[in-house]
C-alpha cells in the first residue's frame, strides 16, 4: 500500500521533516511505500469560496489552476494520507492551511444524506511538532484536524503531537517510538 506524506514545514531539515523521515522509514519497514510532497516547494493558493467545484460532480473541479490539483490527484490515488506540520502561532503553517481550505473541492453534499468525498475512507494521520508542551499549545490543531477528517470522510488514525522539539539532531527517543506507532496504525 502507498501513503502520500505532505510536509508543510518551511524548514526542509527541521524537526517536522526529521520525524516524517522516521514515519516514512517505518512505513517501508512494515511493507508499505510512501511518497513525500513538500508543500513549501509548490504553488498552492488560498480558496476563494467561489464554489465552482460543487458544479463538478465527478472530479474535484477547482477552478484555481495551481499545484493543489496535482496534490489532490495524488491523494485520491493513494491508500493513505499523512499530514505533517510544525505548530505556528497555535495553528498549522500557512502552506498546510491553504491546502486544507482548498480541500473543500474534495467533498460533495456536506450536511446532506448524499455527503461524499473523493478521498473517503482513506486512513489519515497528522504529525504535529512544537517547541513547547502540548497542553496550552496544540489544542486548536488537535481539535480542528479530526473535524477536517470527518468533513472529508477520512479514516482518522490520530493526531500525533511531538512536543519539546529543539534541535532536530537532539529529538527525544520517545519521538521515534511515536513515529513507529503512526506507521503501524496507518494500515492496521
Amino acid at each position: 500500500m502507498k501513503a502520500i506524506t505532505l510536509l508543510a514545514s518551511p524548514r526542509p531539515e527541521g524537526n517536522t521533516a526529521r520525524i516524517l523521515n522516521w514515519v516514512e522509514r517505518d512505513l517501508e519497514e512494515v511493507g508499505h511505500q510512501s511518497e513525500r510532497i513538500d508543500l513549501t516547494a509548490l504553488n498552492v493558493g488560498g480558496c476563494t469560496a467561489c464554489y465552482a467545484c460543487a458544479e463538478s460532480p465527478d472530479v474535484p473541479g477547482c477552478v484555481i489552476n495551481d499545484d493543489a490539483l496535482r496534490v489532490f490527484d495524488k491523494m485520491m490515488n493513494a491508500d493513505a494520507i499523512v499530514y505533517a506540520t510544525p505548530l505556528y502561532m497555535w495553528g498549522v503553517t500557512a502552506q498546510l492551511k491553504a491546502l486544507l481550505d482548498r480541500s473543500l473541492c474534495l467533498s460533495r453534499g456536506y450536511l446532506s444524506p448524499e455527503h461524499r468525498s473523493f478521498v473517503e475512507g482513506k486512513p489519515t494521520a497528522l504529525v504535529l511538532t512544537c517547541g513547547g508542551p502540548e497542553k496550552g499549545n496544540a489544542e486548536a490543531v488537535t481539535t480542528m484536524f479530526p473535524q477536517f477528517a470527518e468533513f472529508l470522510k477520512l479514516d482518522n488514525r490520530g493526531v500525533y503531537v511531538f512536543p519539546h522539539c529543539g534541535e532536530p539532531r537532539h529529538l527525544p527517543n520517545t519521538h521515534g517510538t511515536k513515529a513507529r506507532e503512526i506507521a503501524e496504525r496507518l494500515f492496521d
